[in-house]
């Protein structure tokens, strides 16, 4: 989950993120944590899809809970309460497919609770988090954890794949895609359902929102040319699409 570039107001709250050990980061995009107390009201905080599934440690209650929240296809505003202690684990795209043994799509914008739906790779040191009283701590538990799995884990070659695009140059078409798989459009539609919860389309759209959201950043480049680099048909696609993930115009987000 990401959220929107804006900070919680009358708030305590710190927020903190910290990389997996290098050999975990196929399977984990990184660690975080949100801590502390606000006045008294509880705020809300715009989230926005990623193409990552988290599991989020809730510590805050007098029964902390362990749940999995699933890969997401739209923002979502979330209610921030007077008194936080998370810590999560941001799966990278298709990480957690090996862990949990289950179909993604069992997930999408959607969330279980762990015993509901627990993972048949991993046990997390559940019990030992609840006595850490600091974020590294729990980092290097859930490095430690991983890691004693990771020679068991069976990794799909989709995966690899799924994992490959961002780094595409320009990101290519469904069916470009499924070609260079080698695999028909039926079985590649199946790989991501299974291994990221959502369509090739889906993640591809994804995908040129991220690419989108990093050239708002550099201030420097027009909204069609933003378009073209970021992989949209024409200025149009882009506002409307970037809309659709983040609920607001590129003009708002800059």
């Amino acid at each position: 989950m990401a959220s929107m570039p804006c900070a919680l107001q009358n708030t305590r709250m710190t927020h903190q993120e910290s990389l997996p050990a290098p050999a975990l980061q196929t399977l984990v995009a990184a660690y975080w944590s949100i801590d502390g107390v606000t006045d008294g009201t509880s705020t809300s905080r715009r989230v926005l899809p990623d193409g990552c599934a988290d599991l989020i440690c809730d510590f805050s209650e007098t029964s902390p809970s362990m749940r999995w929240v699933g890969t997401m296809t739209r923002a979502i505003e979330v209610q921030v309460a007077s008194c936080r202690n998370l810590f999560g684990i941001r799966f990278a795209s298709g990480g957690l497919f090996p862990l949990l043994g289950a179909p993604l799509s069992l997930l999408t914008d959607d969330s279980a609770e762990f015993a509901a739906l627990p993972a048949r790779a991993w046990c997390p040191p559940w019990n030992r988090w609840c006595e850490d009283r600091s974020f590294a701590a729990r980092c290097a538990r859930a490095d430690a954890s991983l890691l004693a799995v990771l020679p068991r884990l069976s990794v799909p070659s989709a995966m690899l794949l799924i994992q490959r695009l961002p780094y595409a140059p320009m990101l290519p078409t469904v069916s470009a895609l499924a070609e260079d798989a080698g695999m028909g459009l039926r079985t590649l539609q199946r790989h991501f359902m299974d291994q990221l919860g959502v369509s090739p389309r889906q993640h591809l759209r994804y995908l040129r929102f991220e690419r989108a959201r990093e050239l708002l950043l550099r201030h420097d480049h027009r909204a069609v040319d933003i378009a073209m680099a970021a992989g949209y048909s024409d200025q149009a696609h882009f506002v409307r699409e970037f809309r659709r993930f983040s609920g607001i115009t590129p003009g708002r987000w800059r």
